[in-house]
């Protein structure tokens, strides 16, 4: 039996009752992130401005999105949801041995969420379906990782997650085996180019759609619609020297990290949640920062500069200290320190006006980096973004903390157990009163024993008022939120 086979087998197959308890717990702190980082992040710029576009060229339909603004078809509404849940950067990732593999929630939850919607569903249902796609996520990325030279080429951050996404998607629309394939075969070949070297690194702005969660989220739902359409998809799109892996560029392909032990050992584990919304390669120096808080009085008034000792790469892409965009700033490590020290709450380091506060880019013009050697080695060896910060205070004291190789959120360095409840509260609340948002979180930390999920969700996602979908050009509004900033 070929890989895509075997992958969509497990994806059609997978029960409930199949599913370690601690693995599907994990799942739904995964569903749980991505809804409070939806809802928070539906009222950004980005999002608006995503949506006005989606607003022009797609119909009403059966599918909310997230912040209550409209309802749109299946593949919208995934594009549009995907888009809220990563537009602050502030959604799940997935993680190996300290190595970033990718968004998986922002995709693979958005299109579970369209498929809620379009036929009924248990929340045992749903978990199993994301359950299905995070593992079949994870396991296409590990197999498909190039090598140095060829990831200092090309690649593609998530490009692929079109594959988990109709897996989920899939599986919420009962499809069986020989059904699954067919849209497996539709969503890698719908897969957007790999295209992290064409970012505008060297020419902000950055691009506006990062990491491609949305453009996977929309091929996802529409590579199952397609097959359900009776049309014919890629046969075995995974498999053999031609597969997915080289249409993806990569140089290497371990097939066995595919079907090793699927169905028995599980991959949840390696998925990350975020402690600020900014790229995870910045989360070592924040962390650094965060845990000199803790021992010592910090504030944006008493730091007179702040050193990033990082890899020279990192440094070269992430110190632009007068970022032009929400993009642009959440790359940026002065903004993301001075936002800390200025004891912002997460959910709105980008809120209008925000970067162009005086004190803000005073703060962030006294951050330079300098190149460590160490984290230099981590980087070229093992793609591991380590890094710390060193202060001079404004009293002469000079505060030096060891390098961190893994950030929080990790397996490795796992945050409070509470930490995901307190993050969705904090990000629900611009959309949500309080008590809803208390309503809302014990609903979804029951959703196993939810009898009907487009009912519960379309509570959470349709109250509050709704959002005025802007034009393009226009700024985003003002909104408030609950003062939560993890380490400060």
């Amino acid at each position: 039996m070929g890989e895509t086979a075997a992958i969509a087998g497990f994806a059609a197959g997978l029960r409930f009752e199949d599913i370690p308890e601690p693995v599907w717990r994990k799942a739904l702190d995964h569903v749980i992130d991505a809804l409070g980082c939806g809802l928070a992040g539906a009222g950004s710029t980005l999002s608006r401005q995503f949506l006005a576009v989606l607003a022009q060229e797609a119909g009403p339909g059966p599918c909310p999105v997230l912040g209550g603004a409209a309802s749109l078809g299946p593949a919208s509404a995934a594009f549009a949801n995907a888009m809220a849940i990563n537009a602050l950067d502030f959604d799940d990732g997935l993680e190996e041995d300290g190595k970033g593999l990718g968004h998986p929630g922002a995709t693979i939850i958005a299109a579970a969420l369209s498929a809620a919607f379009l036929r009924p569903g248990s929340g045992r249902d749903f978990l199993t379906a994301v359950v299905a796609g995070y593992e079949v996520n994870a396991r296409l990325i590990r197999a498909i990782q190039p090598g140095l030279a060829r990831f200092r080429q090309v690649y593609g951050v998530c490009q692929h997650q079109g594959i988990g996404g109709a897996v989920a998607f899939g599986r919420l629309q009962d499809l069986d085996a020989a059904g699954m394939a067919n849209a497996l075969g539709f969503a890698g070949t719908l897969a957007n180019l790999p295209s992290l070297r064409k970012y505008n690194w060297d020419s902000r702005p950055l691009v506006s759609f990062k990491d491609f969660v949305a453009p996977a989220a929309e091929s996802a739902v529409r590579a199952v619609r397609l097959h359900q359409g009776g049309l014919t998809g890629a046969a075995d799109v995974l498999d053999g020297d031609t597969g997915l892996w080289r249409m993806l560029g990569s140089d290497r392909y371990a097939p066995d990290l595919l079907t090793q032990g699927l169905g028995r050992s599980w991959s949840l584990d390696m998925a990350t949640i975020k402690p600020w919304p900014t790229c995870r390669w910045m989360h070592c120096s924040l962390a650094s920062l965060a845990a000199l808080a803790q021992d010592h009085p910090l504030g944006a008034g008493n730091v007179a500069r702040v050193t990033v000792h990082a890899a020279e790469g990192l440094l070269r892409d992430f110190m632009d200290a007068r970022p032009l965009t929400m993009v642009d700033a959440q790359f940026s490590l002065p903004y993301a320190i001075a936002a800390m020290l200025h004891a912002i709450p997460p959910a709105r380091w980008y809120d209008d006006g925000r970067l162009g506060d005086p004190a803000l880019l005073a703060l962030a013009a006294r951050v330079e980096g300098e190149a460590d050697a160490e984290a230099d080695t981590q980087m070229r060896e093992h793609r591991r973004p380590a890094g710390r910060v060193s202060l001079l205070l404004r009293d002469g004291r000079l505060l030096s903390p060891p390098l961190i190789c893994y950030p929080p959120g990790s397996l490795r360095n796992p945050l409070p157990q509470d930490f995901v409840a307190r993050k969705f509260l904090d990000n629900a609340t611009p959309h949500l009163s309080p008590p809803q948002a208390q309503v809302g979180l014990a609903a979804l930390q029951n959703l196993q024993d939810c009898p009907d999920v487009a009912q519960m969700m379309q509570r959470l996602i349709g109250q509050g008022a709704r959002q005025e979908i802007v034009n393009p050009a226009c700024q985003r509004p003002k909104a408030a939120r609950s003062p939560y900033v993890p380490g400060l």
